[in-house]
């Protein structure tokens, strides 16, 4: 009797390729963005470049990335933030609004990253509607069926597991780009304090009824020895 132990254990065990899956990221985006009132684009090139800056502070502490990011900022008021295939993340304006620093944005952000670089949003759209289903998608694109996968993508809520995953992931990526790991819990913990009746229905929240541990371990991450912080200088202070 053989034992197969996988080289790379932290790999999610996909035959969902990131190519198919950036294609896929592709067209639902276009597809919600083209098609749903509630996620139109924010234009605003201070913000933009504010965002930029940031996005770059992380990606570029990522080891290894096999995602080209694309982080879109949507113009709605609710405090919520979620990733899509292909390392598609949206940004809502609420979120930005709530911020009272950019270090807080850069928390949410990280947390994304981490549901990207660990494959979960693919994970649990291979797990509803099935690979040979998606791997049709991309071969025909009947708009009916790419605005249900949207909807399916837009809905689905990430497990318990994957959620600390990406707690972890991101509070690792914020030690690496030289921003306190604090940082996300300032951000929850004034969320849990202004907003005690938030909307169950954000993706930033729904699956963290226990807001607490969070916090705790944000704030009791060990940072290395020596580690020290670095400051966003961002365009007149945007976030």
């Amino acid at each position: 009797l053989f034992t197969f132990i996988p080289l790379f254990p932290d790999t999610p065990k996909l035959e969902f390729s990131i190519d198919y899956e950036e294609k896929l990221g592709k067209i639902i985006v276009e597809d919600i963005l083209q098609n749903d009132p509630n996620f139109s684009e924010l234009s605003n090139p201070s913000l933009d470049s504010a965002m930029n800056l940031i996005t770059q502070r992380l990606t570029q502490s990522i080891e290894a990335t096999d995602y080209q990011y694309k982080i879109r900022l949507i113009e709605n008021p609710e405090i919520n933030a979620f990733t899509l295939p292909g390392g598609n993340i949206f940004v809502f304006s609420g979120l930005i609004n709530f911020s009272e620093h950019p270090e807080e944005v850069a928390a949410v952000l990280a947390h994304e990253i981490g549901h990207v670089e660990k494959r979960h949003v693919v994970s649990k759209l291979v797990k509803k509607l099935g690979l040979t289903f998606l791997i049709g998608i991309l071969s025909n694109g009947d708009p009916m069926i790419i605005t249900e996968v949207g909807k399916t993508a837009l809905s689905s809520v990430f497990d318990r597991e994957q959620e600390r995953e990406a707690d972890q992931f991101g509070l690792d990526l914020l030690v690496k780009s030289k921003v306190s790991p604090q940082s996300m819990a300032t951000f929850f913990r004034r969320l849990e304090r202004e907003k005690g009746t938030y909307n169950k229905s954000m993706e930033i929240m729904m699956t963290h009824p226990h807001v607490t541990s969070r916090i705790k371990a944000s704030m009791e991450y060990k940072t290395p020895d020596g580690f020290t912080t670095e400051d966003f200088f961002l365009p007149e202070q945007e976030i």
